[in-house]
């Protein structure tokens, strides 16, 4: 008789219990890790995204704000009780002037403008308002009418700096509150420092008048106010 044929070689015999665990927990451990990629690419890109959205909104600020102050007008928008017309109230942190507005805010008409630094929380956040000059009083306004328009937020410090010419037509020197309300000045600038972990970084913005800045305001023909 011939003898029982043994069992096949290794090859052929199926996988053991603790081969197909192991199997399954190095798949588990690959597919993790693709997993692990994939969420750290996407963060990735959400975070490249939400700072190439803040750089833009960065540059769209600069741009407004260097058209609205360069085409400032020299016209009166408030009188105080001798007569003296302001054409330009300034500090570092607000300025308050009248200039054109872009077509797709205003109606036609010189508007009042105002640029105003705003505590919110532990940093500040950059505002314009905005009030048409034909019947503006500036004691009767009602500002909640003019809600704030937000341009930049995450401002750690910085401020508005201001400079003008003296008699001789020397400029002067950066000067952080503005004292003569009659006058414009011929540059202004925007320094600010943008909040820690940011990584936005704000060019320091000089804005060089386009009209006759320096020229003093008209208290007569040059007043809107008809109240």
């Amino acid at each position: 008789m011939s003898r029982a044929q043994g069992p096949g070689p290794r090859g052929g015999r199926g996988f053991t219990l603790i081969e197909l665990l192991l199997a399954i927990s190095l798949l588990a451990l690959l597919l993790g890790m693709a997993y692990s990629g994939l969420r750290a690419g996407l963060k990735a890109a959400d975070s490249g995204q939400a700072l190439i959205d803040r750089t833009n909104r960065v540059r769209v600020t600069q741009e407004f704000a260097r058209h609205q102050l360069s085409r400032l007008l020299p016209l009166v928008f408030a009188q105080d009780s001798a007569g003296i017309g302001s054409v330009f109230e300034a500090d570092r942190n607000k300025m308050k002037y009248v200039g054109p507005m872009p077509g797709y805010l205003g109606v036609g008409g010189p508007y009042v403008q105002e640029l105003e630094l705003l505590r919110d929380g532990r940093s500040r956040q950059l505002v314009f308002r905005h009030w048409l000059l034909n019947g503006y009083n500036a004691d009767e306004i009602d500002r909640d009418q003019a809600l704030p328009i937000r341009l930049l937020d995450g401002i750690r410090r910085g401020g508005f700096q201001y400079r003008g010419v003296d008699d001789q037509g020397v400029p002067t020197d950066w000067m952080e509150r503005w004292e003569d309300v009659t006058q414009t000045p011929v540059m202004i600038r925007m320094a600010f420092e943008m909040e820690d972990g940011s990584r936005l970084v704000w060019p320091t913005l000089d804005v060089t008048m386009v009209v006759d800045a320096g020229s003093r305001g008209n208290s007569g023909g040059a007043f809107f106010n008809t109240q």
